[in-house]
């Protein structure tokens, strides 16, 4: 019981800012925009609509899940490349929270490691099926955040210059 607690305090770091105790996130929650190509915003884990986070089974990628229109099932993805890991035993929460405002990271705590990983996603992914793979994904190389440079990404399509 004492993990699950850990996690929720770093998650609620890594997203956005801290409610304030008794705060209705339903009533007041803001909606969630979208980029000029259609990409969702990350809604961040205050919003209804988080669901979790996991470690892939791709070495180096955490993918953050939504249900954005609250059908109980997943219907979006945000995935961000880590940058280095920590051991939980020697890494305590407010340790890794100054390590990741100070590099400009998001943190990601689970027993026994604690996950740093880029601030912005690489990837964004909308209309998740059962085995959660994506209808529609793009790629940011730059990281940069949603500011049209986002690309739609496909392993169907051999891209010119890329080997």
């Amino acid at each position: 019981m004492r993990n699950l607690a850990l996690f929720t305090v770093l998650v609620v770091f890594v997203s956005g800012p801290i409610p304030v105790k008794g705060q209705s996130l339903q009533n007041d929650e803001p909606e969630i925009g979208s980029s000029n190509l259609g990409i969702p915003k990350e809604p961040g884990w205050n919003h209804t609509s988080y669901r979790g986070w996991e470690s892939l089974s791709v070495p180096g990628l955490i993918a953050t899940y939504y249900d954005l229109d609250r059908d109980g099932k997943l219907d979006y993805m945000v995935i961000r490349k880590v940058i280095w890991k920590a051991s939980a035993e020697e890494t305590t929460i407010e340790k890794a929270i100054e390590i990741a405002r100070f590099d400009n990271l998001s943190v990601y705590f689970s027993h026994p490691v604690v996950f740093f990983t880029n601030r912005n996603p690489l990837f964004y992914c909308k209309g998740i099926d059962s085995r959660r793979n994506c209808k529609d994904m793009w790629v940011d190389i730059a990281e940069d955040g949603l500011n049209g440079n986002e690309e739609l990404y496909s392993l169907a399509t051999p891209r010119m210059g890329i080997r």
